[in-house]
């Protein structure tokens, strides 16, 4: 699996070159204004990370899903279907790596804007002004009625709904270049099955929350999440992730 893991992450290695060589220059430009007092351009290579940031999460998520689609369009991937290893286990592989690479990218994004911010305080202000910032957003978080485990449920579920994303789309691409059709159309359909699916996942949602045993659990979560959130998400990872292994060993294995 770590082999496997490894090869697919490989694919995805340009990309990742070209967002970090990003996020170098954004940080050589805000210790440059760090340096020289130059708060237009702090202020821009500070919302260049925050930007990027948040970019990249979305955009490496759907990466994974179109190189996949890329793989079954120029049958790049197929000797890899012929290995002897599970359907599953490649699979797993992919799925797997497509959320690595948007962890691995997010996280140390977040962790350049943080430790910058840090930084900057710390050298304009002082260990002081370091530690006032930390004691108001200490507050705010109080204020606001948020704790720590607030913010770890919020994370885990956002975590989940996008793996849902992710694994929704492997699973019209699947459909589109295997099941359907083979042609130059294939990815205008995965496409149109994305949106299907997600649709077809939202009125399922709907159906459930009428449920007498769901209402009970819709009243357990926080930040607007709740119990059956998570229940339905990973449900619904399984049985996506079941469903594009059977059709992938049907049609992918040799």
């Amino acid at each position: 699996m770590g082999k496997l893991i490894k090869y697919e992450l490989r694919k995805q290695r340009a990309s990742r070159m070209v967002i970090f060589i990003a996020l170098a220059i954004a940080l050589v430009g805000f210790w440059t204004g760090i340096l020289f007092m130059n708060n237009t351009l702090m202020g821009v290579s500070a919302a260049a990370m925050v930007f990027g940031a948040v970019f990249v999460l979305f955009y490496t998520g759907i990466e994974g899903i179109l190189v996949f689609n890329r793989d079954l369009r120029t049958k790049q991937s197929y000797m890899l279907w012929m290995l002897p290893r599970s359907i599953w286990e490649i699979l797993g592989a992919k799925f797997i790596s497509a959320i690595l690479q948007m962890l691995i990218v997010f996280g140390i994004s977040c962790a350049a804007v943080g430790i910058s911010t840090a930084g900057a305080v710390l050298t304009i202000g002082g260990l002081s002004d370091f530690l006032r910032m930390l004691q108001n957003v200490s507050k705010a978080f109080v204020e606001g009625g948020l704790n720590w485990g607030d913010l770890v449920s919020l994370a885990f579920l956002l975590f989940l709904s996008w793996t849902l994303i992710i694994m929704t789309g492997f699973l019209a691409v699947i459909l589109a270049r295997t099941v359907l059709v083979k042609s130059r159309f294939a990815g205008l359909l995965a496409v149109i099955l994305f949106f299907v699916i997600n649709f077809v996942i939202e009125r399922v949602y709907d159906l459930t929350c009428k449920i007498p045993f769901v209402a009970a659990a819709n009243n357990m979560g926080a930040l607007g999440w709740n119990l059956w959130d998570v229940i339905f998400y990973i449900i619904v990872c399984l049985a996506l992730f079941g469903i594009s292994g059977l059709l992938a060993e049907k049609k992918l294995s040799v």
